[in-house]
């Protein structure tokens, strides 16, 4: 079971970190364990342009995992990255990430996404986001929810940066309906 594999990832993944973080520069470690009621294992890594860590542990009923990274590139050009999820059979699970990044010419890009889903009711819910800005200051992305249950099919929500608001029905066995969503002036601006 994975609550007896806890302890010990916890030990490797902090083993992992702090060898890492006490050696000199383009050290990378990792560990794994494997037994009768799972796996377990952890990894870190650090070097010129950046670090990156993460652990993960699953058996039979359940699991989780997670990671992240940040890197420094060439004039001035950095980014970051964390995800992480984790499942329970019967229950259900869940998943997110996140990315963000700079380029050395001024433009950026951020993006995430979260999944839930309810194994004991068949549905889910899926949030997700982009943004970029590139270098002359002009935005682009969107943001979007999804409701989802399984074997018939989602709802999707999508309110987007300079290109409109829409919904898309996927229904199961049917073509998705996209209804875009119409704009409202306020009254005040109203001639």
């Amino acid at each position: 079971m994975i609550h007896r594999a806890a302890p010990l990832l916890t030990a490797t993944l902090l083993f992992v970190i702090t060898s890492v973080t006490l050696t000199e520069p383009a050290e990378a470690r990792r560990a794994f364990a494997r037994g009768q009621h799972g796996a377990a294992g952890a990894y870190a890594h650090q070097g010129q342009y950046g670090s990156r860590a993460g652990a993960r542990a699953f058996g039979a009923n359940g699991g989780f995992s997670a990671r992240a990274a940040s890197f420094n590139g060439p004039n001035g050009t950095n980014g970051q990255l964390a995800a992480g999820g984790a499942y329970k059979r019967g229950v259900g699970g869940f998943r997110a990430k996140q990315f963000s990044a700079e380029g050395a010419n001024g433009g950026s890009a951020n993006r995430y996404m979260n999944n839930a889903y309810n194994a004991q009711t068949g549905t889910g819910v899926r949030n997700s986001g982009a943004s970029y800005t590139n270098p002359q200051g002009q935005s682009y992305g969107y943001n979007g929810t999804t409701s989802y249950a399984k074997g018939q099919g989602a709802t999707s929500s999508i309110d987007t940066q300079n290109k409109g608001d829409y919904t898309v029905d996927w229904q199961k066995g049917q073509k998705p309906v996209v209804t875009p969503v119409p704009t409202t002036v306020p009254a005040a601006e109203m001639p």
